[in-house]
């Protein structure tokens, strides 16, 4: 299994919306199934984007950008590759990457975009760029030095 982890750090869910909506335009989302695992639904804020800019439903309708009830009952079909977004506190992103690796088959390749609200989680920064891969901007995926 390849798992390749990123990390992003938003400062309103309009910000992290335009970060996947960016994302999702320049990667084809029909190659990858995308799970969502979010403590905030992102819902109102991607519609409103949509609309008014423009962007292309066609790369996001198949995501889910409901809040999730319960990480536990959040089942998806696996698929060999997968990408997970993950929003929420410390722990909720914490318990949805155990999760996560605990249902995945070892020929998947996925990525886990791990998403942190900047205000609440900046003194934790140094420690979650180290365990990430790429850092998640909206220009696009960076490789962390």
């Amino acid at each position: 299994m390849k798992v390749e982890r990123l990390c992003n750090f938003y400062a309103c869910k309009y910000h992290l919306s335009i970060i996947l909506l960016e994302y999702f335009k320049w990667k084809n989302s029909k190659k990858y199934k995308v799970i969502t695992f979010l403590q905030d639904e992102l819902e109102d804020e991607i519609n409103v984007l949509i609309e008014k800019y423009r962007y292309n439903i066609e790369e996001t309708k198949d995501i889910n950008f409901k809040k999730t009830k319960d990480i536990y009952d959040n089942e998806f079909e696996k698929s060999k590759n997968m990408i997970f977004i993950v929003e929420g506190t410390m722990d909720y992103i914490s318990n949805a990457n155990e999760f996560i690796l605990d249902m995945l088959e070892k020929n998947s390749n996925v990525k886990i975009i791990n998403c942190y609200n900047f205000a609440k989680q900046k003194k934790f920064m140094p420690d979650i760029i180290k365990e990430s891969d790429k850092i998640l901007y909206t220009t696009g995926e960076k490789i962390i030095d």
